[in-house]
């Protein structure tokens, strides 16, 4: 049954990107084309005695011409959506229906299955009535458009979702299917886990299909090995088989959204219908960074979903500029992600100077200059600081670094990992103490750094003593006060920096002005002396440390994005 308006189901979806719906749904699917409708198990094992792990091509008769990284033509539909929702500004049923058929029309290379040639036949006398086909399919493709109506009410995405599904598979148990994935992605959007939450979704009352019933079954099904589970459910595309076999995967594989895809694939049968929905709900419940880095770029369309997500986000919420990022010790740091117009070429991540923060004049004109040239910018404040949560007093310089790895974790899993790490000052010396921790930046960028993090302990001046003598001391830097503790004097004599700059294995650029009054152009040369090539030296002639002159940090940004066009 139809939500009714007023009922306040209102949860936005506020902490899930589209990226994290979309992409691991259209993953899964790539990665069961080369063997959906394989109904034997063992022929799959012999084919991948490791699991499927890679994209391949069509084992079988159903796809010809498809090649690996390609989609099933379910993806095929799910993009197809997502292209419609883009060019209509949200979900128009009889829109979709126009879109649909118009893709059809063009005789593309993709299979048609039984619920596509019937639609096609109605459609084309004229007849609005979907087919009666109840395969999962037509609710599994429901993901962009949980995306793009992310900031709508419960029952808005609800009606939207029955509609999309209804257009070719006129089944009613199946159409509810699509509202129970639509309601089990909202709970976890309002904070619950993947188990609670399809549990809320099951206790939701539907026309045909009876959630609950399902759910109690698979569950008193999990003590099943996967091969079991799939004679047990059935390994067809019909929803009464595909459904509860779609759960079974989900809850017995909860916390291993990798784990649960592959054995979902190695189960066969239409393991791409119950693909995307797994992919779904874990991307939904964990975000992508499970996601290996090569089912992403070996999606033979990946750069026109790029291209389509981008503008997608801004719908979806997730290009705002204010951002809260959970750090693992109990606190959020406060972030701010500067987007491009247009399609990112890579993203950034940047790190302030000491007891700075993300809003400095400085950091704010780079990071929305590097925007300019196409580099998203992450920048945040570290812990204790600015907008940041947590005891500033308890912070090191170790702990400044690990601030840096949870904010590439967060991009990592919300967009892309940052490809550069651009530091100021004290910053700088983090992002190259950072960067071995970040496996996917290309390289990394300093300005004004210091050759070694104990450099700034000469603004503490006599407070060092009394830091010793006391634990921590209350100091005034720059005219403000900030405490500071043991922790971060007995951080910075431990460090072996010059082994960590040695050891870079990145492309390095060096920012430094000649007339830096607060770190002396002399740290510049020993970054340079200490690291391998391939290094640059560009000179900030004229700039103060801040570089608070109007252009200076503008220059700054363009000389970053010139050097890093060779690897990103």
């Amino acid at each position: 049954m139809e939500s009714e308006p007023g009922n306040n189901n209102f949860h936005p979806m506020k902490s899930i990107t589209a990226r994290q719906l979309i992409l691991p749904s259209l993953a899964a699917d790539a990665l069961a084309l080369g063997t959906q409708w394989i109904y034997n198990p063992s022929a799959i094992d012999r084919l991948h005695p490791e699991g499927v792990r890679e994209y391949g091509a069509p084992n079988g008769k159903y796809h010809p011409g498809k090649s690996a990284g390609d989609f099933t033509h379910y993806g095929d539909q799910t993009l197809i959506l997502l292209k419609s929702l883009l060019l209509r500004g949200g979900f128009d049923a009889k829109g979709w229906r126009e879109d649909w058929l118009r893709f059809w029309k063009t005789d593309p290379p993709t299979y048609r299955d039984g619920a596509t040639k019937a639609t096609l036949g109605f459609l084309g006398r004229g007849d609005g009535a979907p087919s009666e086909s109840n395969d999962l399919s037509g609710a599994s493709r429901i993901a962009p458009l949980l995306a793009a109506l992310a900031g709508e009410p419960l029952e808005t995405r609800i009606a939207a979702a029955r509609a999309q599904t209804a257009l070719t598979h006129g089944d009613r148990a199946t159409i509810d299917t699509a509202e129970f994935f639509t309601r089990a992605v909202d709970a976890i959007s309002s904070g619950k886990s993947l188990p609670d939450a399809l549990d809320a979704a099951a206790a939701a009352p539907y026309e045909d299909l009876d959630a609950r019933d399902v759910l109690n079954r698979v569950k008193s099904s999990l003590h099943l090995d996967d091969r079991a589970a799939g004679k047990t459910f059935g390994l067809t595309c019909h929803t009464p088989e595909a459904f509860p076999l779609s759960l079974w995967f989900l809850l017995r594989y909860p916390d291993q959204p990798l784990e649960a895809i592959i054995r979902n694939t190695m189960a066969g049968g239409d393991n791409a219908a119950r693909g995307m929905t797994i992919g779904l709900l874990m991307g939904a419940a964990h975000g992508i960074g499970w996601l290996p880095p090569e089912w992403g770029e070996g999606l033979r369309a990946r750069d026109e979903i790029d291209a389509l997500l981008t503008l997608l986000e801004p719908a979806s919420g997730t290009s705002q500029n204010t951002i809260r990022i959970p750090h693992p010790d109990g606190h959020d740091l406060d972030a701010v992600l500067e987007f491009p117009v247009g399609l990112p070429r890579a993203f950034a991540l940047f790190a302030h100077c000491f007891t700075c923060g993300k809003n400095l004049p400085g950091a704010t004109r780079i990071s929305r200059a590097l925007a300019r040239h196409g580099i998203a910018t992450l920048r945040f404040d570290f812990t204790g600081l600015g907008g940041s949560e947590g005891d500033f007093a308890g912070t090191s310089f170790r702990s400044n670094v690990a601030d840096l790895r949870v904010a590439a974790d967060w991009l990592r899993e919300n967009h892309r990992a940052p490809a550069l790490l651009i530091g100021h000052s004290l910053g700088g010396a983090a992002v190259l103490a950072a960067a071995p921790s970040v496996p996917e930046s290309r390289g990394v960028a300093t300005i004004g750094a210091p050759a070694h993090p104990a450099h700034v302990l000469h603004l503490l001046g006599d407070d060092v003593e009394n830091i010793r003598e006391h634990g921590e001391a209350v100091v005034t830097l720059a005219g403000r006060k900030f405490t500071i503790g043991s922790r971060f004097l007995d951080d910075m004599e431990n460090l072996g920096h010059e082994d960590t700059i040695a050891r870079l294995d990145r492309d390095l650029l060096i920012l430094h002005s000649p007339t830096d009054e607060i770190v002396a152009i002399e740290h510049a040369g020993k970054i340079y002396s200490a690291a391998r090539h391939p290094k640059s030296f560009h000179s900030l002639a004229g700039a103060d440390h801040l570089l608070s002159a109007p252009g200076q940090a503008g220059y700054a940004a363009g000389v970053i994005a010139a050097w890093s066009e060779r690897f990103v």
